[in-house]
């Protein structure tokens, strides 16, 4: 996965702004996938643009929705996404998709474009119980130190592993013990997302979990 951004800037009375455009690189070799756009593209982030035309037949999507899964699937043959009631289907940064293949042989490989969030208080709102979620900006690393994440006793972090088992995949959990400061089970190691992946968090506390991301490298507040 790569992500790599263009600064476009644009000055008016000496007030500047700087819009960052990058691209993002995911290649889905594995049944499952769980996956994040975290460039917003301008027209909603809705799966059917992100995802177009060209994916292999019966690919699905699967969105949670709190009480169970919303899912989309591309159908090649009459060219449509069905059912028409999950067409609305978005993919903004910050949310998390699973996409599944609908063969082992099939390859997805897909480049999603648009523009980085930039701000001091970038929110994700977290909510009590199991959810879907991708880091707000395209950046990889650890979920507390990097992304600015933080966890309340007994939260639940589960990202999934599909390079295991030949590609059946399996969840990986860490859980964090504010009485002893740990992730278990060990080594003690905060878990560690990449550019486009998404991942569940089992909060035992809804929270507005914020970040600041600057391209300039300003430091933040």
């Amino acid at each position: 996965m790569v992500c790599v951004a263009g600064a476009l800037s644009s000055a008016a009375q000496n007030v500047y702004s700087i819009n960052v455009v990058g691209y993002i690189n995911l290649t889905q070799t594995n049944t499952f996938m769980m996956v994040g756009d975290q460039l917003l593209d301008g027209a909603g982030n809705l799966v059917t643009n992100i995802y177009g035309t060209t994916l292999p037949d019966r690919t699905v999507f699967y969105k949670f929705i709190g009480s169970g899964y919303q899912t989309l699937t591309w159908l090649a043959g009459p060219r449509q996404w069905t059912p028409p009631t999950a067409q609305a289907m978005t993919m903004l940064p910050g949310e998390g998709v699973i996409v599944k293949k609908p063969t082992a042989a099939a390859q997805i490989d897909m480049t999603f474009v648009g523009e980085v969030r930039q701000g001091d208080a970038l929110a994700n709102n977290v909510v009590l119980g199991y959810g879907i979620y991708s880091t707000i900006v395209p950046q990889a690393g650890g979920l507390v130190s990097v992304h600015n994440y933080s966890p309340t006793d007994r939260d639940v972090i589960y990202k999934w592993d599909g390079a295991f088992n030949a590609g059946a995949g399996r969840y990986v959990s860490k859980t964090w013990i504010a009485g002893t400061g740990q992730w278990v089970p060990p080594p003690n190691v905060e878990p560690s997302v990449a550019v486009g992946e998404a991942f569940w968090i089992k909060a035992a506390a809804a929270q507005t979990w914020t970040r600041c991301f600057r391209v300039s490298g300003d430091p933040c507040p």
